[in-house]
């Protein structure tokens, strides 16, 4: 669902005659839903578990995006992308809680290879939904069978993880951590805003970049993401075998310095080598948010949706309210200048781990 709506960013701006920056405030509404929804979030996973609100929010956020398709002005399109946002929360909460515990109780790891089929529907909407959107012509028809398919899927599946709560906060307040006191959560969250930042910019400034300043054919727009999304899918289906032979903190260092080679090769603006370039940020960034999920869920055993809760604001906050920022740069001084920027806070990104990484000795292993 998410990743049709980014190829349809252009058709969408131009039919409610908007221009980058405006695009950028209305993207900063779902930052702002999300930031409302994160204490919110975290409560109604620990009342009703993370497999009951994964059933809820997931089917609400796809008719939200049908919402997009349809609203007659900006201001409906900034309420609808606060309510994506404010469910993205719930979402972000609730799934990643369920990995973590299902992790936990079969003792096996599998965060990074869940996160893959998050790549993975990038990949069929953007390469396939490219084919779709030549073959079909029309964008309302386009979403109507991509949110069908998702609440289908949801309804047939639900089954397995509804009722699912593990071990969740059966243990006594004064063995659970105080989340934020801890620095290590501090770091974490710092290394998911920087990653997540760019992972949204990406997500929703691709196809205009492409088109704008690597002057990209128009009906190959939609590569952009779809190369990041394949390299996203390819590295985080390897990364659980990854993590368990180098630790975590070591796959977060090399993540962010091949996302700095990726990003040098966007900034070429040619049309192969930006494509290329996206194929490049894809596999370095691919397993460093599904490692920080891991890793925070750790920080207290006790209570895994505190540390996830924390992580979900900082991802949150930069999936959605990077793009936004991202957006008035544009405005002001264009788009390259804009992923210049992004360069610039993967640096920062590297830095942070490479602190955190000297300071503690903290290592996930599998148990």
């Amino acid at each position: 669902m998410f990743a049709t709506w980014i190829i349809y960013i252009p058709h969408i701006i131009e039919k409610l005659h908007m221009n980058k920056g405006q695009l950028g405030t209305a993207l900063m509404f779902s930052a702002i839903g999300a930031l409302v929804s994160n204490p919110i979030a975290k409560r109604l996973v620990n009342r009703f578990g993370p497999g009951r609100m994964s059933l809820f929010s997931i089917p609400l956020q796809s008719m939200v995006v049908i919402g997009y398709f349809i609203a007659p002005s900006s201001i409906w399109l900034c309420s609808l992308l606060f309510m994506y946002g404010f469910l993205g929360c719930i979402t972000g909460i609730s799934i990643n809680t369920l990995i973590s515990l299902v992790e936990k109780k079969e003792k096996i790891s599998i965060m990074s290879k869940c996160h893959a089929f998050w790549s993975l529907g990038g990949i069929i909407a953007s390469g396939f939904g490219t084919l779709l959107l030549i073959a079909i012509g029309n964008p309302l028809i386009h979403i109507l069978i991509s949110a069908s398919i998702v609440i289908l899927l949801q309804l047939i599946f639900a089954k397995k993880y509804i009722g699912y709560r593990g071990h969740m906060i059966k243990s006594s307040a004064k063995k659970q951590t105080n989340i934020y006191k801890n620095i290590i959560i501090w770091g974490l969250a710092l290394i998911g805003l920087c990653v997540m930042v760019s992972e949204g910019a990406i997500a929703d400034w691709s196809a205009l970049y492409l088109r704008d300043v690597a002057l990209t054919n128009t009906k190959l727009l939609g590569l952009g993401y779809a190369c990041f999304a394949t390299a996203m899918a390819i590295g985080r289906f390897a990364g659980d075998y990854f993590s368990r032979r180098f630790g975590s903190w070591q796959i977060i260092i090399a993540g962010f310095f091949t996302g700095c080679i990726g990003f040098a090769t966007i900034l070429l603006a040619s049309p192969t080598l930006s494509i290329v370039g996206f194929f490049i940020v894809g596999m370095g960034f691919s397993t460093i948010v599904p490692e920080v999920y891991r890793l925070a869920a750790g920080v207290d055993v006790n209570n895994p949706p505190a540390g996830i809760a924390v992580i979900s604001a900082a991802a949150n906050i930069g999936f959605l309210g990077g793009p936004v920022a991202l957006g008035t740069v544009a405005q002001n001084f264009g788009l390259h200048v804009s992923f210049i920027a992004l360069l610039g806070l993967v640096l920062i990104g590297t830095t942070i781990a490479i602190i955190f990484r000297m300071k503690t000795r903290v290592k996930y292993i599998v148990v």
